[in-house]
């Protein structure tokens, strides 16, 4: 049976999986102590999930849950952050949202961790240790470690990282934030982080999907997509500074 159990929302699978290595690599966690529905072997085809998740909360030895704004806003999520509060001895919620955030949810009053801390994580190492999911430490890897996953955690959480095209020309990313515009007929979302190589070669302080209603689908913050773009333009706005409108020639969301 794993010993930790890492509860997360799959809309943050990028951060979970940089999260998962730390773990191993960084912590000295085994990998078959871990219970995360990120690995495929987690839940076999044809497995009860719910029945799966409850079993393994009711036998390990710490929850972690990673708390973000789209974890916040999935009622799994929070059913799933109730079970393992009531169920399981240590509990390890980590932000990767302002404390602010937490008001009027059943975390507002618990002692928190942030993921972006050096300091925080050396503390969860160590209470790792007291409720036994670790007995030997690697001190010197823990903080070589933890120091890369910082940065780039920082990165995930901001905008100022560049997205890699793949083999096939396309950029996959997530959507941050929904733009409302005058002319209902259009979409625009903003993306986290930017494109590498962008078609108009100039800089901007973000980027933009732009697109016709109904010719790609309807998005909200947190979705993940794939799309190729051949243009883009980077404008000025009175809020936004410069940022680069991208004008897909093909878009799909990507399902959890």
């Amino acid at each position: 049976m794993a010993k930790v159990f890492i509860s997360y929302c799959s809309k943050n699978r990028e951060l979970v999986e940089a999260f998962m290595e730390f773990l191993q690599l960084g912590m000295g966690v085994h990998r078959s102590d871990i219970f995360c529905t990120v690995y495929s072997e987690a839940l076999p085809t044809g497995t009860d999930f719910i029945a799966k998740i409850r079993e393994q909360l009711r036998e390990c030895t710490a929850v972690i849950s990673l708390i973000t704004e789209e974890y916040l806003k999935s009622p799994f999520c929070m059913v799933e952050m109730g079970a393992a509060w009531a169920m399981c001895g240590s509990y390890f919620p980590i932000l990767t949202v302002p404390f602010e955030k937490l008001k009027n949810t059943p975390l507002q009053n618990m002692q928190m961790r942030r993921l972006s801390s050096v300091e925080d994580l050396s503390a969860i190492y160590d209470e790792l240790h007291t409720c036994g999911v670790l007995t030997d430490y690697q001190t010197a890897r823990f903080y070589k470690k933890v120091a890369e996953f910082v940065q780039l955690v920082e990165k995930l959480s901001g905008a100022d990282f560049l997205i890699p095209k793949d083999g096939e020309g396309y950029y996959e990313a997530v959507i941050e934030s929904v733009r409302p515009l005058r002319d209902r007929h259009y979409r625009c979302y903003r993306i986290r982080g930017q494109i590498a190589d962008p078609p108009d070669g100039e800089t901007a302080n973000s980027d933009w999907l732009f697109y016709w209603e109904n010719v790609f689908p309807d998005l909200q913050a947190g979705d993940r997509v794939r799309f190729k773009t051949t243009r883009s333009k980077v404008n000025v706005f009175p809020d936004l500074g410069k940022a680069r409108n991208l004008y897909p020639d093909d878009l799909k969301k990507l399902e959890d």
